[in-house]
């Protein structure tokens, strides 16, 4: 045993009696039980001021000595005091065994990484100072977008193999991932009969227990050239020794891995040094290999010790996080599982801590705004406006506008985001914050993101706003100049009262005479300063964020902290719940008949597809090819129109239109209908190629159904050979909450697919944990929120000051809240 091993067991043979009194104490409700010779307190007070063998570190010295001296005095403290310092201990404890693992242990030594620093070098040094970086090697990683150290440092791996779970093949179970090492006995590759851009490459492979197939596909045209067939055949040889990690299925044919990560490993590369342990896997360009980059990377890695922790030893301690040097340094060499959870933890902190810190800097900021006293008008807009709506709110909608009304009759300007499912009634809720406002003698704007949205929303304020004697006005990019010039001259002298519009409302021609209300309706599709520039249009003006797509709330909060949040959680009665159903693409045919018969009835029905036009990259069924097919072979004697991005808005509004007023049967569409048409009259929505779509997005789209009070019905056509077993597609036909959906969208493809914001640079790993880190991004709101509470100009938090308005590190922060 060597003296690493034996210091790491002293630590954890003194931890572990301390632990289990600890445990004991909390079980028994804190009441100083009394032990075998000693009580809880004293044991504890002795063991934690004798600490000289231990050869702690000086933090650790000082903390126990300050813990030793609370437990002297365990008998003076109440119930709540004695929790505390029971939970604050067993969490140092825990901190000490961590910190004392990622530092002493033996895989920790100088021939896993290069522990020599060179005094001319440092994290903003250029990589051609690097040795053995030649001019082919820099521009490779220049095209990665590395140019120093840092850059190095912060390029994350994608993913891991994980050699501690090596097992022999004759061992492996289906449903279970596994790392095999294993020899190449066979190896083929050829082109799908099924599908003109999908190859699919075998290779049996075997140890000295048995043997079993690997297999990979490769989708697009590229994998399916003889050049890329003969470098697989170059690569896969027979003899070759691989290394194999994913998940083991079973199939009629017996057990084998499908899509796994495959490592070749040649007896004079340095693979073998990761026996036993955990490496990296890179996203690297074809010319780059994973081993080159690795190496490169033990070159540079003892620089993240001059990496500046924005975080206090202190901080850490109450967190129970590992320092960011050692949190950097184990993301790109974990020494074992432990220490790459504890790094992605540290790491997914920061991200999530600078978040909240610029929410309520924010925040802060517009709390210091004073609004000006605003007169009263006379006339009662907004009871009006409820007495004369055709039906009675729902409790939840109640709730929201009692939200509402609190918030603008406060100093500060309201900033809400309202969450609530397809048809629960947001634009009701919207229209009554923009009467407040204008009972106060304000103007109100109404944003979207397209023209479809704009102008159903423009319909709906003219329809219920017109007798009140509003005046509402609707301006986009296709606004003709003429009109476009009255709009804005009556906007500039408040006589218009509400506008809403597109992107077009962002331009500076566009001046309020007294913007009061900015309602952002799909507020994920709005940058934060684009939200910003129409918000700066007025003083101290309010706003409500609205979105159909629901968010967790937790992630919401960690997402949008700057917003408060409201939710309306029901929808309006008489509302008849749409049967989903998941179907092949062999049944089309009885579907179309009922289609034919709902048409009949007098119904009407949609149709929508992912493509507008066929594609040689993708298999997907396009709206060009499925109308033509439809309209031409089907419904001979039925009206069907065609919907898609690429119309002009007077073709969009046209179709639209033609819809609406039921003179066309039935809407092929793209995805663009996903918001802003409501067609009670539609009762079917058909969904062709429905596994390429997201949960939310299909929640979405199905949501343009439903909206009378008569049954509907949503197809989800899948091309998929087990698409009738797809358990993700299978959860909108168990459900119609979209709250639910969300979240289980959440849990299966992620924020980052969810929310729209997988470009915005935030690593994948801190995505991917953001479902299962509740705790988390409440701790890092918590720590944020103490920050600011203790230091509310940053004046003794320089590091972290300098972050928040640099931005150069933190990529992700910069883009998301831009």
């Amino acid at each position: 045993m060597t003296n690493n091993e034996e210091y790491i067991n002293l630590i954890k043979s003194w931890v572990k009696p301390l632990q289990k009194a600890l445990t004991l104490e909390s079980e028994n409700k804190f009441i100083n039980l009394l032990g075998k010779e000693k009580y809880f307190n004293d044991y504890l007070y002795k063991t934690l001021s004798n600490l000289k063998n231990l050869k702690l570190t000086d933090e650790f010295i000082k903390l126990f000595n300050e813990f030793s001296i609370r437990y002297f005095e365990y008998n003076n403290l109440d119930i709540n005091q004695r929790k505390r310092l029971v939970i604050d201990t067993r969490k140092s404890l825990l901190k000490l065994v961590k910190y004392i693992d990622l530092t002493y242990s033996n895989h920790n030594s100088n021939s896993y990484y290069s522990s020599v620093i060179d005094s001319n070098l440092s994290l903003d040094s250029d990589i051609t100072l690097i040795k053995s970086i030649g001019k082919v090697n820099k521009n490779k990683l220049n095209e990665l977008g590395i140019f120093n150290i840092k850059d190095l440092i912060n390029y994350f791996p994608r993913t891991y193999l994980d050699y501690t779970n090596r097992v022999k093949i004759i061992n492996l179970k289906p449903d279970n991932l596994y790392t095999c090492i294993a020899t190449i006995k066979k190896f083929y590759i050829y082109k799908s009969q099924n599908n003109n851009n999908l190859s699919i490459m075998n290779i049996v492979i075997f140890d000295e227990t048995s043997s079993i197939k690997v297999t990979k596909f490769f989708l697009g045209r590229r994998f399916r050239s003889y050049s890329f067939f003969s470098s697989q055949k170059s690569l896969y040889i027979p003899g070759t020794k691989l290394a194999v990690s994913g998940k083991v299925k079973l199939s009629e044919y017996g057990k084998n891995f499908v899509d796994p990560q495959i490592e070749i490993l040649n007896k004079n590369e340095e693979s073998f040094n990761f026996s036993g342990k955990i490496m990296p896997l890179y996203s690297l360009s074809e010319t780059f290999s994973n081993i080159s980059f690795i190496k490169l990377i033990k070159k540079v890695i003892i620089y993240s010790k001059q990496y500046p922790d924005l975080l206090n030893q202190k901080q850490l301690n109450s967190l129970s996080l590992v320092s960011k040097s050692d949190s950097l340094i184990n993301i790109h060499l974990p020494l074992n599982q432990n220490a790459l959870i504890e790094s992605k933890k540290r790491l997914v902190f920061d991200e999530l801590f600078l978040l909240q810190m610029k929410f309520l800097l924010r925040k802060k900021k517009n709390t210091k705004k004073l609004t000006i006293q605003k007169s009263i008008k006379k006339n009662y807009l907004l009871q009006d406006f409820l007495n004369k709506v055709p039906f009675q709110l729902t409790k939840s909608q109640k709730k929201v506008l009692d939200e509402i009304k609190y918030d603008l009759s406060d100093v500060t300007p309201m900033s809400r985001l309202l969450q609530g499912d397809v048809g629960s009634g947001k634009t009701i809720i919207a229209i009554a914050s923009l009467l407040i406002e204008l009972e106060k003698n304000q103007q109100g704007a109404l944003m979207v993101p397209t023209e479809v949205l704009a102008s159903q929303h423009y319909k709906n304020l003219i329809k219920y706003l017109n007798p009140l004697l509003v005046s509402v006005e609707i301006l986009t990019g296709n606004t003709p100049q003429k009109k476009r010039k009255e709009i804005l001259t009556n906007l500039k002298n408040g006589m218009v009262d509400i506008l809403v519009g597109t992107h077009a409302l962002f331009e500076d021609k566009v001046v309020f005479n007294s913007l009061g209300m900015v309602v952002i309706d799909e507020q994920h599709r709005f940058g934060v300063t684009q939200r910003n520039r129409l918000l700066n249009k007025g003083d101290n003006t309010n706003l409500l964020s609205m979105t159909a797509t629901p968010i967790p709330r937790t992630l919401a909060l960690s997402l949008y902290g700057d917003l408060d949040i409201s939710q309306i959680t029901e929808l309006p009665p008489g509302r008849v719940p749409i049967t989903t159903k998941i179907i092949s693409e062999a049944e089309l045919n009885e579907l179309f008949k009922l289609v034919e018969n709902e048409i009949d009835n007098g119904k009407q029905a949609y149709v929508i597809l992912p493509l507008i036009e066929d594609s040689e990259k993708m298999n997907l069924s396009s709206a060009k090819k499925i109308f033509k097919y439809l309209s031409e072979e089907i419904f001979l004697n039925k009206k069907v129109g065609l919907l898609h991005g690429k119309l002009n808005s007077e073709e969009k509004n046209n179709v639209i239109n033609s819809f609406l007023n039921n003179e066309a049967n039935i809407l092929v569409s793209t995805t663009v209908i996903e918001v802003g048409i409501d067609v009670p009259n539609a009762s079917i929505m058909i969904i062709y190629n429905s596994e390429r779509f997201g949960l939310s997005q299909l929640h979405q789209l199905r949501g343009r159904v439903g909206r009378g009070s008569h049954k509907s019905f949503c197809y989800l056509v899948t091309s998929e050979k087990n698409g009738l077993e797809n358990k993700r597609l299978s959860v909108l036909e168990k459900s119609n909450d979209g709250f639910y959906i969300a979240e289980k969208d959440l849990e299966l493809r992620g924020p980052g697919q969810l929310l729209g914001y997988k470009q915005s640079g935030l690593p994948d790993f801190v995505l991917d944990n953001l479902p299962n880190n509740k705790a988390l991004i409440e701790k890092a709101r918590e720590e944020a929120q103490r920050v600011i509470t203790d230091d509310p100009d940053l004046r003794k938090n320089v590091l972290l000051k300098n972050l928040l308005i640099d931005n150069s590190d933190n990529k992700f922060i910069h883009d998301f809240l831009n």
